[in-house]
C-alpha cells in the first residue's frame, strides 16, 4: 500500500498514536516496503464524512449525493464558519488562505512530514492565521488546546509563514455537544510546537523506537503484524484465566484501573485483527489454513411495508399489525434532519435508557 498523497510519510492526523507509540512508524514503514500492509476498509461514518468534508470544501463529486443528516450537518459547519471567522477577524480585513491544502515540513529539499488544513483564513495587517478543523461525527475529540493534530498543523504553519505572529485553531464539531473548541498559539508558543514536532519525528525515527500497545492500535494499519499488541492480548488474557479460575482474584483500586485499560486496549485490538484477518481471507482464501470466511444468516426481511399491510388486513387489525411494525429513527432523521426529526416527531418520541457500560472517567479519544 501506499499513500502518494502523504509521500508515504507520517502526517499531523497520527500525531496521537504516534506520541503514544514511536515504534509504530517504523513498523509501518518496513510492512509497506515489504508489501504486507493492507489498506484498511473505510466504515460508513468515514465515507459519510468524507461526502460533507468535500461539500464544505466545495469539490463535491459527481458521485456526492447528500443525505439529509449530511445535508444537515453541512449547513451547520457552514454557519459555525461565518460565527468563528467573525468572531475572530476582530473587524479586521481577512482573506481565505485556502480549503484543503497540505503543509509540508522539509529538511533542505527532503519533505519530512504533512498536514491537511480543512480551512484557513489569515490577517495582512496583524499577520493572524486561523485554521479550521471539522469533527463531521459523534465521537469523543480532545479539545483544541490539547488536541495534537491540531498542535501539529499549527506547527506546519509555523514553517510555512515565519512572519505570521498569531495562530489560532478552531475544532468545529456540529454533531456534539461542545460544537466549537478554540485555542491560541502565540509566536513563542507555535515555534515550541514546531521544536516539538521535531523531536517526536526524530524520536520516531529511531529503529529502536519502543512499540507501546494501547486504545490507537484500534486504528493502527500494522497491527496485526504487531508482536507487542499481540503479546499484550495474551498476557491481558492468561492474567483473566487465572482470576476465572480463582487463582487471582479481581484487581481493585489502581491495579484495577490498569487491569481494565488493558482489557479495553485488547477488546479494541482483537476487534481490528479479526476484521483484518477476514479483509486477508477474503482476498486469499488459502492466506490461513484451516480458517475460511462463512457466510452470514439469512435473516428474513419485509421491505414493502404497504403490501404487508395489504396482506395482513386480511387476518388483523391495523393496531396488531403496528405493534409488530417498528418504528426506525435513523431513516426518518436521514429524511428529514435530526433537527427538524425532533421538531415534527416530539410528541411521540420517548427515551429507553441503556443498560450502563464500563466507561474510563474523564477519557476522550482523538480521531
Amino acid at each position: 500500500m501506499t499513500d502518494p498523497e502523504r509521500l508515504d510519510l507520517e502526517s499531523a492526523s497520527d500525531a496521537y498514536a504516534r506520541e503514544r507509540c514511536l515504534g509504530k512508524p517504523n513498523l509501518v514503514r518496513a510492512l509497506r516496503e515489504s508489501g504486507k500492509l493492507k489498506a484498511r476498509e473505510p466504515n460508513p461514518d468515514t465515507l459519510s464524512g468524507e461526502k460533507v468534508h468535500r461539500g464544505w470544501a466545495g469539490v463535491a463529486l459527481e458521485t456526492d449525493r447528500l443525505k439529509p443528516a449530511e445535508a444537515e450537518t453541512l449547513h451547520a459547519l457552514r454557519k459555525l464558519e461565518r460565527l468563528v471567522v467573525t468572531d475572530w477577524a476582530r473587524r479586521e480585513e481577512v482573506s481565505l488562505l485556502g480549503r484543503e491544502v497540505r503543509l509540508w515540513l522539509h529538511h533542505g529539499l527532503e519533505p519530512l512530514h504533512s498536514g491537511k488544513y480543512d480551512v484557513a483564513y489569515g490577517t495582512l495587517a496583524t499577520r493572524r492565521m486561523l485554521i479550521l478543523d471539522a469533527k463531521t461525527l459523534y465521537g469523543d475529540v480532545l479539545p483544541a488546546h490539547s488536541n495534537a493534530q491540531m498542535r501539529e498543523l499549527v506547527a506546519l504553519a509555523r514553517f510555512n509563514f515565519p512572519k505570521c505572529e498569531e495562530f489560532t485553531v478552531a475544532i468545529l464539531a456540529p454533531n456534539m455537544a461542545t460544537r466549537t473548541s478554540i485555542a491560541v498559539y502565540d509566536h513563542f508558543e507555535a515555534e515550541l510546537a514546531l521544536r516539538r514536532l521535531r523531536l517526536s519525528l526524530s524520536d520516531a525515527a529511531d529503529p529502536d523506537a519502543p512499540r507501546t500497545p494501547g486504545t490507537w492500535c484500534q486504528y493502527c494499519p500494522a497491527n496485526p503484524e504487531c508482536l507487542e499488541a499481540r503479546e499484550h492480548v495474551g498476557k491481558t488474557y492468561n492474567l483473566a484465566k487465572r482470576i476465572e479460575t480463582g487463582e487471582y482474584i479481581l484487581p481493585l483500586g489502581e491495579r484495577g484501573s490498569r487491569f481494565l485499560d488493558s482489557v479495553a486496549t485488547a477488546s479494541k485490538v482483537l476487534d481490528a485483527m479479526r476484521e483484518r484477518y477476514k479483509t486477508l481471507i477474503a482476498s486469499d482464501p488459502q492466506s490461513v489454513p484451516g480458517w475460511y470466511l462463512k457466510p452470514g444468516n439469512k435473516v428474513r426481511e419485509i421491505t414493502d411495508v404497504v403490501a404487508a399491510h395489504e396482506i395482513a388486513a386480511n387476518y388483523m387489525t391495523l393496531e396488531q399489525f403496528l405493534a409488530a411494525v417498528e418504528v426506525k429513527i435513523t431513516p426518518l432523521e436521514q429524511q428529514v434532519g435530526k433537527k427538524r426529526f425532533n421538531e415534527l416527531f416530539a410528541s411521540v418520541l420517548s427515551f429507553k435508557q441503556n443498560a450502563p457500560s464500563l466507561a474510563r472517567r474523564g477519557q476522550e479519544l482523538e480521531q
